[in-house]
């Protein structure tokens, strides 16, 4: 005869999909006992460790906090890598870039400056390297002209290239 275990050390509930590049990941929340909130990345699903003194209340803030870390720290390395890729097709460096909550864009430009949206890694690689690319063309160009036009088609061929060559990937980054 077996034991039942009435001390459960930690209670699931699932949420929603988190979209992370471009992926639907299952959002697990698990109480446990302990005093912090961590985020830990598995297959196909995130879980959510919250301290039970949350359970039973309405955690969304919480929730909604860790999501959004959990970006902009994706963010903070998809950016880097999507700006040495326009960096080595465009043969020239904006002077910074800074990653920042915005209202409605995913990116803007101000004084030669992209601010770029951690919402952005919602979406999949190659729109984080495109959106990236026609950053760096309207720093160079004026928009819709002609000259921005033939650069973007240009960078666009030139990144092809590079996935071809798999200076691109689609992998999921890791998190330290």
């Amino acid at each position: 005869m077996n034991v039942l275990n009435f001390k459960n050390k930690e209670i699931n509930k699932t949420y929603v999909a988190v979209s992370v590049l471009g992926k639907a990941l299952k959002l697990n929340v698990k109480y446990h006992n302990c005093s912090s909130v961590d985020l830990n990345k598995k297959e196909n699903e995130i879980n959510l460790f919250l301290p039970k003194i949350y359970k039973g209340k309405d955690a969304s803030k919480i929730i909604n906090m860790a999501i959004n870390k959990l970006y902009t720290e994706i963010a903070n390395i998809e950016i880097e890598n999507a700006m040495e890729i326009a960096r080595h097709i465009f043969k020239f460096a904006p002077e910074d870039y800074i990653i920042k909550e915005l209202n409605v864009d995913y990116y803007k430009i101000k004084n030669g400056i992209i601010t770029v949206s951690p919402d952005i890694v919602k979406y999949s690689k190659e729109v984080i390297n495109t959106t990236i690319l026609q950053a760096f063309c309207k720093i160079k160009y004026k928009t819709n002209t002609t000259s921005y036009k033939k650069a973007m088609q240009s960078a666009l061929v030139k990144y092809e290239h590079y996935k071809l060559e798999g200076f691109v990937s689609d992998k999921f980054t890791k998190i330290a």
